[in-house]
């Protein structure tokens, strides 16, 4: 149903996420054993919603950009199938790190 639209925007201060791959392979070749995608919780954030506006009525921004690698936590987010890709939905609040 999702891959009949051509884009996802995240509403208030909701961040949509692609997850980097568990690698398989070793450098050399090596299989490695599998493992579990909550394992890796790294990934790029792909869209930014506006932000939202806290009690006091101050409108708060996202604090991260398209594009950044973040550090997210090993369970939450909401996932999402979207043009036989995989992503996940944070709020930004949940997002723990900013990756340089």
């Amino acid at each position: 149903m999702l891959s009949n639209f051509r884009k996802i925007t995240p509403l208030l201060n909701r961040v949509m996420i692609k997850r980097f791959e568990v690698p398989n392979k070793s450098a050399g070749g090596i299989l490695l054993p599998e493992t579990k995608e909550k394992d890796m919780q790294i990934g790029e954030v792909i869209a930014i919603g506006p932000g939202s506006y806290d009690e006091q009525g101050n409108f708060q921004e996202i604090a991260v950009k398209v594009g950044q690698k973040v550090l997210l936590p090993p369970y939450g987010g909401t996932s999402v199938d979207f043009k036989d890709e995989k992503y996940s939905i944070y709020k930004d609040s949940e997002i723990l790190a900013v990756l340089e």
